[in-house]
């Protein structure tokens, strides 16, 4: 390959990396969304402190429905198909 071919393929990528470094759109400041830092910045210092959204019981639990158990269970309750 000749020198100006390796030149031209040379400007021809610099010439793409300038144009799409252009068109890149900014962030505008307004729309960011900064909801989360402060609960991030509460549970920073302990992993083990962290707030999940898991399923809480109430007390007491209700009685199971009449039925045939199944093996299918949903959350923390084992399935019934109704008698």
């Amino acid at each position: 390959m000749s020198n100006w071919a390796f030149l031209a393929i040379l400007a021809g990528l610099v010439l793409v990396y300038v144009l799409l470094s252009r068109t890149k759109e900014g962030f505008a400041l307004e729309f960011v969304d900064r909801s989360n830092e402060k609960r991030t910045d509460a549970t920073r210092a302990s992993s083990y402190n962290q707030e999940t959204n898991h399923f809480k019981p109430t007390v007491p639990l209700a009685e199971a429905t009449p039925g045939v158990p199944t093996p299918y269970r949903v959350n923390m309750f084992d399935s019934y198909i109704p008698a």
